[in-house]
This record gives structure tokens, sequence and C-alpha cells, in this order.
């Protein structure tokens, strides 16, 4: 099922070639630089744990198309613990950041089950889904209307400079220790 595209536009899809080159550029660059650490994750993982080492969430992508979302598959090992304690687990949706599929930042992707209860029109998906977003400015939104004001917020007033400064917040957030606990999907 696909989106209507007759939705209005947001600021972020009128440049939609400085975002690309932002996120497919710096996806291309961070693969890179953690490979190793991915190539290590992936082999205790693989020894730890039965089973494949990604997993793969069908999600909700711009204009209604689905994709896998990758991450790292965490059982109960300690490995898979502290990959979520850190949020590691997410660096293998780099690889969807590469593809296209994410963006750096942008809305949370909706499970591809809630496709039928997502309300129209849903102006979120007329931009991509994105691995961070305006919610990481340290608390987590309490309802899901302020997040969705929050969101709206960010994408009537999305640049360059916006996206650079979630990003930088994340690093620092990042930097700051281990995720005390995860808020779950935003819209």
């Amino acid at each position: 099922m696909s989106l209507d595209r007759s939705l209005p536009p947001h600021p972020a899809t009128d440049r939609p070639l400085a975002k690309a080159v932002l996120d497919r550029g710096g996806a291309a660059v961070l693969l890179v630089l953690c490979a190793p650490w991915l190539l290590l994750i992936a082999l205790l993982l693989w020894i730890q744990e039965d089973g494949p080492v990604l997993a793969r969430d069908r999600r909700v992508g711009q204009w209604g198309r689905s994709f896998d979302l990758l991450r790292f598959r965490t059982g109960v090992s300690r490995t898979g613990a502290a990959l979520r304690r850190y949020n590691l687990d997410d660096l293998p949706q780099l690889v969807n950041v590469l593809k296209g599929d994410l963006s750096f930042v942008g809305p949370r992707a909706p499970a591809g089950d809630a496709w039928p209860g997502i309300p129209a029109p849903y102006p979120w998906l007329s931009v991509k889904p994105g691995l961070i977003g305006p919610w990481v400015s340290g608390r987590a939104p309490r309802t899901r209307e302020t997040a969705a004001i929050e969101l709206e917020r960010y994408l009537q007033n999305w640049s360059l400079t916006v996206d650079l400064t979630i990003l930088w917040h994340s690093l620092c957030a990042a930097l700051r220790g281990p995720v005390s606990g995860r808020t779950g999907d935003h819209p």
C-alpha cells in the first residue's frame, strides 16, 4: 500500500539532494570506520546465540513503502544485553541509510503491521524515516501527542543545520553513557 503523494511537501523534501548526500555519504564513511566493530559484534553474536546474527523488522517508510529495518539480533546473552544497553544493536541500520530506506534524522518508522491503524493524512510519511529524531533531546515524549507536535515542528523547520544539531546531540548522549530505557516507537 502506498501513501497519496498529494500531501503538502515538508521542507525536508524540498532539498533531497543535500539530505541524501549527508545520509548516504555519512553512512558509507561510518560503515567503513565501524566495519571492524560490526564484524566483531557479528562474530560474538554468532558464537553466543543460535540463529541468524541480523534481525529484520518490517517497517513503513517514505510514501508508505515497506522495507526491512536491520538490527543485530540480541537474545539473552551478555553480548546482546550490552548491545541493547548502548544501542549498538542498531548499527546495521547504517545499511538501511546507505540503501536509501532511512535518513539519519527523521520520524521513527512505524511497524509494518501498524500501517492500517495510521490515521490519514499522515504527513510524516512524506519524508524518509530516521535512525534518530527530535526526541534525542534527552527526554522521551510522554504522549503520542507531544511526540507528534515535536516531530511536526522538526518537519516544518527542517534544515541541514537542524539535522546536524540533532546528530550532535545524539552523539553527545551516546558518549554520556548507556541508554536507561528505550522509549518505543514514536510517530
